[in-house]
């Protein structure tokens, strides 16, 4: 059998040889450039970002918020104070006060009295008591307007240990003194609920105080002189000062349970060398139906104008009772 059963391959001559080895070639290298460009173009492309994580999809019971959860809290408004059967304090009620006063007021020397003998001039008799009352009603939603009126006394006698002039009445070292005075306190307040607390079931208020204070003081200082037959001449110093200004304050209360809250209050004004006033209280109260019973302490601290030729001044506090009666029932 012939190695070449269709005959010996043809030879090429030498040009066609050449332009085949030509041809192949220019191939190799147009495949080698192609290559090279694809791995440049595949250097310089940046790196593509990595897949996110397909979150699952939340169940509509998930993603819908509770009406209170709808937005942020501290984008919320303060929440109102919801009215409740707990006793606040508040509603028209009428309140006897019992005062225990303790201190004495004085006469000090005014800046009109040009005599020689100061008027400085201690009481030594302190006040039994102190009497009064006070009268609450809303006035808006927040707000509540109390009007209040006390009075105490007190009567006594003494020695005078100097040369006096009491309002511009002479008074002689060793002369008996038949003293009495009588303090008025009247007071129109606008509480306003300015902010409150939850805390735990209580509730605490803070309240801000817009007032107008008078308080006045009626002094009669009776100078017993003695006379050469023994007997004795009166000679009477007396006169009346009084304080009105504004007063401005805060006051705390909480609810400590459905009967039981306490509260107090502080306020005053004054100018430098002028008239001033200020005046705290504080009481626990315990409240059942119509009635509350109230037990807590009160400062007054007072001060007239110096001006004239003698003016008041005068610190008085101790423990006060009352019970109030409230319009609606608990």
């Amino acid at each position: 059998m012939l190695p070449y059963p269709n005959g010996p391959p043809k030879r090429l001559n030498k040009n066609e040889e050449f332009v085949k080895l030509r041809l192949r070639s220019v191939l190799t290298c147009l495949i080698l450039a192609a290559a090279i460009g694809r791995a440049q173009d595949a250097a310089q492309a940046p790196a593509p970002a990595p897949a996110k994580a397909a979150s699952p999809q939340a169940s509509p019971q998930a993603t819908q918020q509770a009406p209170e959860e709808a937005q942020p809290s501290a984008t919320l408004k303060p929440p109102r104070e919801v009215p409740s059967t707990v006793n606040t304090g508040g509603g028209f009620s009428i309140e006897p006060m019992y005062w225990v006063p303790r201190g004495y007021p004085h006469v000090r020397t005014g800046a009109k009295n040009f005599q020689v003998n100061p008027g400085d001039f201690d009481y030594l008799s302190k006040p039994d008591r102190a009497i009064g009352a006070r009268v609450s009603f809303p006035l808006g939603a927040n707000g509540t307007i109390r009007a209040s009126y006390t009075q105490t006394k007190s009567n006594g006698s003494t020695i005078v240990p100097s040369n006096l002039n009491l309002f511009g009445s002479f008074v002689a070292k060793d002369d008996l003194l038949v003293t009495y005075y009588k303090i008025e306190m009247v007071k129109l307040s606008y509480d306003y609920l300015t902010y409150f607390w939850k805390k735990k079931n209580s509730e605490i208020r803070l309240k801000t105080l817009w007032e107008i204070q008078r308080i006045s003081m009626s002094n009669e200082i009776d100078d017993f002189v003695p006379q050469s037959d023994g007997t004795f001449s009166p000679n009477t110093a007396q006169g009346t000062k009084s304080v009105f200004l504004p007063t401005f304050g805060l006051g705390l209360e909480q609810t400590l349970s459905r009967h039981f809250r306490w509260e107090t209050r502080a306020s005053g004004f004054g100018l430098p060398h002028r008239s001033n006033i200020g005046d705290m209280e504080a009481d626990v109260a315990f409240r059942s139906g119509h009635f509350e019973l109230l037990a807590g302490g009160r400062y007054l601290h007072f001060k007239s104008s110096p001006k004239g030729e003698g003016y008041n001044i005068g610190t008085i506090y101790g423990p006060f009772f009352s019970i109030r009666y409230y319009g609606k029932k608990q």
